[in-house]
């Protein structure tokens, strides 16, 4: 072979590499309809902003009672260490047996990640670890059965025994902010703290919001009162 046909054949060489290399970028899935290639995976959505009155460090807990008697619960934690484990309660001031519990509860770090789950959290203490400590948390879980329908004696009114699980962690610190919402209104809230439920009566607490809600904050021995709500459709 001449050196000239050599050359030649080592150009033809190249291009037909070159003809292939297209081709097979040609045959990627969706290379040629970009709507039906193949996307990433996304990342885990952020969790709602803490509202603007929300403790720099403490707790806000937003309870929104629905017209069915369910409760949906959102917990903003702010924590000076990271906490690396909670412990929960779903405690009846009232102490009616086995009826409130807590379900669907997820505890998210602010990127959205999910670092627990629970399907049910009643009245026996649960703890649970945290797949990776965090300093904030966002929680959110939704409670049954601590709703008491209307009475005979008070028409169109309803007693929500249970508005959030007990929360305790290390470190816990600063206050803790208790928005509570209805489908109706909210005539009055009561404060109790855990166990003493039979030697002393719920106290009147907190103030009535513009919007038909109530806002409570809990400050040192009584950070971790259990709250009971009047509310009227």
């Amino acid at each position: 072979m001449t050196r000239g046909l050599a050359a030649l054949a080592a150009v033809a060489a190249v291009a037909v590499v070159v003809v292939l290399v297209l081709l097979g970028v040609r045959a990627i899935p969706g290379a040629d309809h970009p709507e039906t290639a193949v996307l990433p995976v996304p990342t885990a959505p952020a969790v709602p902003s803490a509202p603007p009155d929300a403790p720099v460090k403490g707790l806000y807990v937003r309870s929104e009672v629905g017209a069915d008697g369910r409760v949906e619960v959102e917990t903003w934690l702010r924590s000076a260490t990271p906490v690396t484990e909670l412990r929960l309660t779903t405690g009846d001031p009232e102490l009616v047996p086995g009826s409130a519990e807590a379900t669907d509860l997820d505890v998210r770090d602010l990127d959205g990640r999910v670092l627990a789950h629970r399907d049910s959290v009643g009245t026996s203490p649960q703890r649970i670890v945290l797949l990776a400590p965090a300093t904030e948390l966002y929680l959110t879980y939704t409670i049954g059965g601590g709703t008491d329908g209307a009475t005979a004696t008070v028409e169109g009114r309803t007693l929500a025994r249970v508005l959030a699980v007990e929360l305790e962690y290390a470190g816990a610190a600063g206050p803790v902010r208790r928005v509570v919402t209805a489908a109706g209104t909210v005539l009055n809230v009561a404060c109790v703290r855990p166990g003493d439920e039979r030697r002393r009566s719920p106290r009147p607490c907190g103030r009535a919001t513009d919007d038909g809600g109530w806002a409570v904050v809990l400050r040192g021995a009584h950070r971790n009162d259990l709250l009971l709500a009047q509310l009227e459709a």
